[in-house]
């Protein structure tokens, strides 16, 4: 449901807690994203789409990391044009990268303390003097956040390097991290990439508690389309920097259009959502290339891929 607004205005949607209309962004000659909408609500949203389609960018460019050339983009109604993204993270957006971005010779603790120093209100020099409404804030924060990191298996290295984990715990650090800054919405970007089988419950099972107590809005890109939708009510595929295809997960996973773009033309879903191939397809020309496996589509990188392009792009 949208309320009516004036001519001339972009109307906004009132169950959405990030809105995005009409979104232009360019790197040179390469358009990159064609003027996308994508209205994201409480609970999990799913972001999915061949490597390279612009997935990333739309990231980048909520959380002010790359600028857009046309559009809007709303947090609850309220326009995030010109805020820088240290404003932004206050404004309430969260996020982690697909590579952690962590500081390696800090401790876990350290890491995800960082995630609330926009909420402090004392400074260092408090802390020299011992100040004790100081001293009490940081103890408060402290708790926060050993609580999040219990809740994703982390409490017993909280004290150790970040830099001696291995990287799907590190992956885990980042989203404890983005998830204690006290966010509206947090963008996930492939958070089960390099994770094993434990790692990845543990994260399913730490977000879907916190989004049972909240009203946050979570929105996911990940490779894993078993994972995305098992965990979202509503997928947005976007390809070649254009949403091809919303909608729920039996909807999009059974769309031709989405079908044709991640496997190239000559699949199709029967009745079920069973995917089989009519004739050869013509993988040579799409990023990413699938295979049926046990009832599942597993994800196989082609030989000209470049993993680190959707990071770029």
């Amino acid at each position: 449901m949208s309320i009516s607004t004036p001519v001339g205005t972009v109307a906004v949607d009132t169950a959405s807690v990030l809105q995005i209309d009409d979104l232009h962004v360019a790197f040179g000659g390469n358009q990159v994203l064609q003027g996308i909408d994508l209205q994201f609500v409480p609970g999990f949203n799913g972001l999915i789409g061949p490597n390279g389609a612009g997935k990333t960018t739309v990231f980048n460019v909520v959380s002010g990391y790359v600028r857009r050339n046309e559009g809007t983009i709303r947090l609850q109604g309220e326009d995030l044009s010109g805020l820088s993204r240290t404003q932004r993270v206050k404004a309430g957006i969260g996020r982690t990268f697909q590579s952690p971005r962590l500081i390696l010779d800090a401790t876990v603790m350290e890491n995800t303390l960082l995630g609330r120093h926009h909420l402090f209100r004392w400074g260092h020099f408090a802390e020299l003097l011992f100040w004790p409404p100081q001293i009490r804030e940081e103890t408060e924060a402290r708790r926060i956040c050993m609580s999040m990191l219990d809740r994703f298996g982390l409490a017993e290295v909280a004290h150790e390097e970040a830099g001696a984990l291995s990287l799907g715990s590190q992956k885990l650090v980042e989203v404890a991290r983005a998830l204690v800054a006290d966010p509206t919405v947090v963008l996930l970007d492939e958070p089960a990439a390099g994770l094993g089988a434990d790692d990845v419950t543990v994260l399913l099972r730490g977000l879907r508690e916190i989004v049972a107590e909240s009203d946050l809005c979570v929105v996911i890109i990940e490779h894993d389309l078993q994972l995305v939708t098992s965990l979202c009510p509503k997928i947005s595929v976007l390809h070649f920097g254009e949403i091809i295809s919303e909608g729920s997960p039996e909807h999009v996973t059974t769309d031709p259009v989405v079908i044709e773009a991640y496997l190239g033309h000559g699949f199709e879903a029967e009745e079920g959502g069973e995917i089989h191939e009519v004739e050869s397809p013509l993988s040579e020309h799409h990023h990413i290339d699938h295979v049926e496996e046990e009832g599942d589509l597993t994800e196989v990188w082609t030989e000209d891929d470049d993993p680190e392009q959707e990071e770029l792009s």
